[in-house]
């Protein structure tokens, strides 16, 4: 129907939102008479129909968008901006605000200025398991399978839940590190994970929050 110029892509096709007719046309009019792009498209891969989101060629050229510093980072503060406004919903309230959000849309400084202070001060690698850190998204979609490729990802561990992503709080840890702790409680964390990691947790803890020293 249309004139892909893509490798792999055999056709594409386009929905028309006012009428829901299936065509070639990329344009339609609206009720006001004014012309406006399609934004429902198919491509059509290997013989089937499959939508954008499903496309490999356009989940290769997010998964290299997501997996840069500034796009992975971005995607990361869209999500704590996400859970924060949801919280708040939920009538959860935080001690401190939230520090890293960007008044720019689209753009996430602050987020990467502070990973960076970190990585001059441990290097770039998760401070408590040692594993280098990595910023990969597979081209899959997540499942079972593939969990266990981000466990090296940058992840946001904020050191108490009570408190908001502050940069005293936020440790930029691996996956693997911040799936472990969850929200258990030190106790339980000496119970359960390498001595090294606890120890290298409770000198960042001491570190950023000094008053915690004889809590610990």
């Amino acid at each position: 129907m249309g004139k892909p110029k893509v490798p792999g892509v055999e056709d594409i096709r386009y929905t028309n939102p006012i009428t829901g007719v299936i065509s070639s046309q990329s344009r339609y009019t609206d009720e006001q008479g004014i012309k406006k792009t399609v934004s429902k498209k198919e491509y059509k891969i290997n013989g089937e129909w499959v939508k954008k989101s499903d496309a490999p060629h356009l989940r290769e050229n997010e998964r290299k968008r997501l997996s840069s510093k500034k796009g992975y980072f971005c995607a990361k503060l869209n999500h704590i901006n996400e859970r924060g406004a949801y919280w708040k919903k939920q009538g959860k309230l935080l001690q401190g605000d939230h520090e890293f959000k960007d008044d720019r849309w689209g753009r996430c400084d602050k987020l990467m200025e502070a990973f960076d202070k970190q990585v001059e001060r441990y290097g770039n690698k998760c401070p408590i398991t040692l594993i280098p850190f990595t910023m990969e998204i597979p081209l899959e979609k997540f499942d079972i399978n593939n969990q266990t490729k981000t466990y090296s990802n940058v992840s946001l561990d904020r050191i108490f839940n009570h408190i908001n992503y502050t940069e005293q709080n936020t440790i930029f840890t691996s996956q693997l590190w911040n799936f472990k702790k969850g929200e258990s409680p030190i106790w339980q964390l000496e119970l359960a994970l390498n001595p090294e990691w606890i120890e290298r947790y409770k000198e960042i803890i001491v570190e950023r929050f000094p008053d915690q020293k004889y809590v610990l």
